[in-house]
């Protein structure tokens, strides 16, 4: 059985990331727009700090989807 990472948000110094993670955390999954729009982010701020999750491993791609998920536990 595969151990599931997890992230504790009191970690993470970027408090526009902590509220994308919790959004996820609370939405499941979500599209690039969603999450820009939930969290009043201009496109080019929120695509930057989505790739930045996505390059830390926190978010992931639903399958061959655009939609993304969380890709650790958030406590």
């Amino acid at each position: 059985m595969k151990e599931e990472r997890s992230i504790r948000l009191e970690t993470l110094n970027n408090d526009k990331e902590k509220e994308i993670l919790l959004l996820m955390k609370s939405k499941g999954t979500c599209v690039y727009g969603e999450i820009i729009r939930q969290t009043r982010l201009s496109y080019s701020k929120g695509k930057e700090l989505i790739y930045s999750l996505l390059n830390k491993g926190y978010l992931r791609y639903v399958g061959r989807s655009t939609k993304l998920e969380l890709a650790v536990g958030v406590h």
